[in-house]
């Protein structure tokens, strides 16, 4: 039994059943006619820039030295599932024969070239976080970290 204080659930079937353009026309408080133009355009621009990635990405992949590793490096940017079940970047390159520098070098390239026109696509899931690569840089040409370096080849020189 429901009291009169109790919140009930009642779909909304004009929601259920308006087309894009429908709520558009009702969001922006325009013409129906208008809001199916301002669909269209927003279409058309979804559909250039998905041409544009897929011609940086074929680019990039013609201009590769090493295909499989660059089409690797694309996948694995993009976070895809469909990598057989390899789970790291050092499996990729154990399975190519190749250094693991080399597939994050064609990883981050394909991230930089799907990174365009201000979007950005930044998938952790084989890779750490883009600023991480500020960091690395920095600690690479610390001071204090290169002098840490120096000592350790020191001493491991003088304890052969």
């Amino acid at each position: 039994m429901l009291y009169d204080n109790q919140a009930s659930y009642e779909v909304d079937f004009a929601a259920e059943i308006d087309t894009p353009a429908e709520i558009i026309a009702d969001e922006l408080n325009i013409s129906l006619e208008a809001a199916e133009r301002v669909l269209e355009m927003k279409q058309d621009e979804a559909t250039a820039q998905s041409a544009m990635a897929l011609a940086r990405v074929i680019g990039f992949l013609l201009n590769a030295k090493n295909l499989p590793a660059a089409a690797y490096g694309v996948a694995i940017a993009t976070g895809l599932d469909q990598l057989n079940g390899i789970k790291s970047q050092t499996e990729v390159a154990k399975k190519l024969g190749c250094t693991r520098a080399l597939i994050s070098h064609y990883t981050i390239a394909a991230r930089d070239v799907l990174s365009g026109n201000g979007h950005s696509i930044d998938v952790l899931k084989y890779r750490k976080r883009n600023e991480t690569r500020k960091t690395y840089a920095q600690q690479a040409t610390d001071p204090f970290t290169a002098a840490k370096i120096e000592a350790r080849k020191k001493y491991n020189h003088n304890n052969k």
